[in-house]
């Protein structure tokens, strides 16, 4: 059976389910309910499957629902970039550049090095996303992406993956805090109600010495973007790679970095899909990354971020 439906009911569709009401999905599209749920009832007319259980007060999505969901994220996704891509060709000659980036590495370090990069060969516009180790992988294999810079490789004809640093993991610490007084930090020592547990950036675990790590836990939790931000709130600690830690007290000067007691690290790796046209890019960005590393290894980060070749 072939299924023909648009991609405009499929945005609406899509708003519904993330909404969760078709008056909503209207107000958030500037249309009238009647023309949201026109727009649904066609899609499930096109499909040939019931995408919402309305046995309830709410719009619940069916099965077949939850799947078609996922796959319009995706096909809207593709259909954004597409149209950056055409918008940056239209005005600047050519596609922008995109890295798909671990947060990890996204706070300053990843935008200085790319930049680096597009200074030494050609400035064009650049965007760089915020994935998971895994999920920039995904980025590069299907075109998303034209780099990652993650913490895991995978074995992928396709692609190469190229370690290129190894940062230790180091404590940022309030400076009014106890522990900011020491030379180094013993995770033993962390009182579990002044720290801020990080949503680990790559999600994946650190290398090393992690048993201590793995018995510490906190009520207070954040994502890397608000990681610094809740630590000065409660003038506490939390834990991150070397590289952050130094994107960070460059940023708030209410924070230091310390090294650990037990040694853990993160190795990085620039994933590039393995084809001539990529290789000569990946060398060059490997060498931009390096540089803006290099700027960071300066005090304390001279010992606890290492270049890989």
């Amino acid at each position: 059976m072939k299924r023909n439906f648009n991609i405009h009911d499929l945005r609406i569709f899509y708003t519904v389910v993330m909404t969760g009401s078709t008056r909503q999905a209207a107000q958030a599209m500037h249309l009238t309910q009647p023309a949201v749920s026109h727009a649904v009832s066609r899609l499930e007319q096109a499909t040939g499957v019931q995408l919402f259980d309305r046995s309830h007060k709410t719009l619940r999505p069916t099965e077949a629902g939850q799947y078609l969901y996922g796959e319009a994220k995706f096909v809207l996704d593709e259909l954004v970039r597409i149209d950056e891509a055409l918008h940056s060709i239209e005005q600047f000659g050519g596609r922008g550049l995109r890295i798909a980036s671990s947060p990890a590495l996204a706070l300053s370090y990843a935008p200085d090095a790319v930049r680096r990069y597009l200074d030494a060969h050609g400035t064009r516009p650049f965007s760089i996303d915020l994935e998971s180790s895994v999920q920039a992988i995904s980025a590069v294999d299907t075109m998303r992406a034209d780099f990652g810079l993650g913490a895991v490789a995978q074995e992928n004809s396709r692609l190469m993956f190229r370690p290129f640093l190894r940062t230790e993991v180091m404590a940022i610490v309030h400076r009014e805090h106890a522990l900011a007084r020491g030379e180094v930090v013993a995770v033993a020592d962390i009182r579990p109600d002044s720290y801020v547990q990080p949503l680990w950036s790559d999600y994946v675990m650190p290398q090393g010495d992690i048993a201590e790590s793995m018995q510490l836990r906190s009520g207070m939790r954040a994502h890397m973007s608000l990681l610094a931000g809740t630590v000065c709130a409660v003038r506490g600690v939390s834990m991150v790679n070397a590289l952050s830690a130094s994107d960070i007290t460059a940023a708030y000067p209410d924070l230091v970095a310390l090294p650990l007691a037990s040694r853990q690290w993160f190795d990085f790796v620039l994933i590039a899909r393995n084809e001539a046209a990529s290789r000569e890019s990946a060398e060059h960005l490997l060498q931009a990354l390096h540089a803006a590393a290099r700027q960071r290894q300066q005090g304390v980060y001279a010992r606890t971020v290492q270049l890989l070749a």
